[in-house]
């Protein structure tokens, strides 16, 4: 039997603490065994110590449903030791079984000792598995992650509106009354019609009298910018527009201006970034763009293993694979204005959520003739900048991608109406839609036009879709661990799937990133508040250890995948791991219940 001291050195958290330390715990420790079958303690019972296991298996168990295991360097009955409180499990020996026990007293006077161990228990006892990687994270990431902030977070004053038939005069006042440099002229209903700015009664002196009204010299349409809008999209829509100021809306209520000064005094200390960026939007042809566009790939790529968390970095992606997009357009011809077509984005970039190794997700809807040899043009242009074309050609260069109104809404007609294998996956994709450039009313014909289709049968077949799937994690943690875990197909897709099926079910169609999908279940009361947290911890830390994973690969010249082996994770890691695909598992069997699919169709 391995010596206590030399076990535990191998088990974390133990493994965080000094020789000392370990001394003590292995003072206070008391060898048991189970027998097979028997009881090692009841739920709801009170002063527990914590168990290690050194052998055979313990069962955790709530109401005779068992919910964990508990193997080998496995500790358990630890939230009940530190706060004294009754068990919410019992725990049964599966197998016969020896555990180390420590007095309760004695562990908390430990952990009050050392902090990082005190760390590592509070966050992985609440499942914040994104606590872990903060905690290791490095300075510079502080400053690097500006670059996903949203661009609300900069105003810091109420807008100063007044009337389009004010006169300058007393516009003038009240912009000096508030100490701003700007006015916005709205409707009866506050909808902004045009700004007056500080450089704007510059024209008044030489043209105009004080008793002209604001509408003469405004600036108009104003240009404006969701809150929850990146510093990066604030920024390329600004240099777009050749504007310094910018209107922030929350949803249709203006919530403030900002400046290009203030964009730029948060933009300005993480230069690097920031450069390639500008490079991006002043590309004057495919070769500068493609050469910005490694670049920056790369600076993203080291700053995901610098452990950025993983929506801030999939922001700042977004933002960036955008503005290479729109260019793209721009190079593909000016022919086509933006109010024949509308070019939408689907899956991980529709979500919002893709990472450095991505593909083309992209299809259209037009008004007149489908410009394809446009479309081609683009695609081209995005495989030539870094952007791969897509394997299974969802693209707007696919002749099917690349239609009418009324042909995408016979298309989602068909696939609600008849749920085969195929329209399945159409769905999963094509649920997922994000306006990248032009009409916004197609936009939202889209939308209605999915809407008006969606049945109950439907929703349950995409749900027995969803949760057909194996999560490699059993009773002696993660199966066959040696060939590696697909990180996408074994936990992403099953929660970002399933999530989008509830949103499905109530009807939640505009709101496609699974983070706010799941903010807003939860507030539609579909989700628990411990299902939301536990899976949003979840999904992040898997995006962000793909990510991780992803980026070694490009710096190191090597194609990115998705599978992670064993020799690439830390002990922490592979903890994590375990404990999230249990998370998937779970959320798999909710999934199954509530539509009714444990037993197939």
């Amino acid at each position: 039997m391995l010596p206590p001291k030399e076990f535990l050195k191998k088990i974390k958290p133990f493994s965080f603490m000094t020789e000392d330390e370990l001394g003590s715990v292995v003072s206070g420790l008391e060898v048991v065994y189970f027998k097979k079958g028997s009881a090692i303690y009841e739920q709801g019972q009170r002063g527990l110590p914590v168990y290690v296991v050194f052998s055979g298996l313990v069962c955790l168990h709530r109401n005779e449903e068992i919910v964990d295991y508990a193997s080998r360097g496995e500790l358990f009955g630890i939230s009940a030791a530190l706060d004294g409180t009754r068990s919410p499990l019992g725990a049964r020996a599966l197998e016969d079984s020896i555990c180390y026990t420590l007095d309760r007293n004695l562990f908390k006077t430990l952990l009050g000792g050392n902090s990082t161990v005190a760390d590592f228990f509070r966050t992985f006892l609440n499942r914040k598995f994104r606590s872990f990687s903060q905690l290791m994270q490095k300075p510079e990431i502080v400053e690097e992650g500006i670059f996903a902030i949203d661009v609300g977070q900069l105003v810091v004053k109420r807008p100063v509106t007044c009337s389009p038939t004010a006169s300058v005069e007393d516009a003038s006042r009240t912009m000096d009354a508030n100490g701003v440099g700007s006015i916005l002229a709205v409707s009866e209903t506050g909808a902004p019609l045009g700004i007056l700015t500080s450089k704007d009664l510059r024209r008044v002196l030489i043209s105009g009298q004080k008793t002209d009204p604001v509408a003469r010299f405004m600036s108009s349409p104003v240009t404006t910018m969701d809150r929850d809008g990146t510093l990066l999209d604030a920024y390329n829509v600004m240099m777009d527009a050749e504007i310094g100021h910018l209107v922030v809306m929350d949803r249709d209520v203006i919530r403030g201006v900002v400046t290009g000064k203030d964009v730029l005094t948060q933009l300005a200390p993480s230069s690097s970034i920031l450069t390639f960026y500008r490079k991006i939007l002043k590309a004057g042809d495919v070769g500068e763009l493609k050469a910005a566009f490694t670049a920056i790939k790369m600076a993203v790529a080291r700053m995901s293993l610098r452990n950025l968390r993983f929506y801030e970095l999939a922001r700042i992606i977004t933002s960036v694979n955008d503005a290479i997009v729109k260019e793209a357009l721009r190079f593909a011809g000016q022919e086509h204005a933006p109010g024949d077509f509308l070019w939408f984005h689907m899956g991980s970039s529709g979500r919002k959520e893709q990472i450095i190794a991505t593909d083309q997700d992209s299809a259209m809807v037009c008004r007149g003739a489908p410009p394809r040899a446009f479309a081609e043009a683009v695609c081209d242009i995005l495989d030539e900048v870094g952007i791969p074309k897509c394997t299974a050609a969802y693209m707007a260069s696919n002749e099917r991608w690349n239609v009418g109104l009324d042909a995408w809404r016979q298309y989602f007609k068909r696939w609600f109406s008849e749920p085969t294998s195929d329209h399945l996956r159409y769905l999963s994709v094509f649920l997922d839609i994000r306006p990248v450039y032009g009409d916004m009313e197609l936009y939202r014909g889209l939308l209605e036009a999915a809407r008006e289709f969606i049945t109950n049968q439907s929703i349950r077949f995409l749900a027995y879709d969803a949760t057909n799937v194996r999560i490699p994690v059993g009773i002696f943690g993660i199966k066959n661990l040696d060939r590696g875990v697909n990180l996408k197909e074994s936990g992403i897709y099953p929660i970002a799937n399933g999530i989008r099926v509830m949103a499905l079910e109530k009807g939640i169609l505009e709101v496609v990133n699974t983070k706010d999908r799941m903010e807003a279940l939860h507030s539609a009361e579909l989700l628990s508040h411990e299902m939301r947290s536990d899976l949003l911890e979840c999904y992040e830390f898997l995006q962000g250890l793909r990510a991780r994973h992803q980026s070694k690969s490009i710096l190191d010249g090597k194609a990115a995948d998705n599978r992670v082996t064993p020799d690439e994770l830390d002990k922490m890691d592979l903890l994590v791991l375990k404990e999230s695909l249990k998370i998937v598992a779970s959320f798999m069997s909710f999934l199954k219940s509530r539509y009714g699919v444990e037993r197939g169709l």
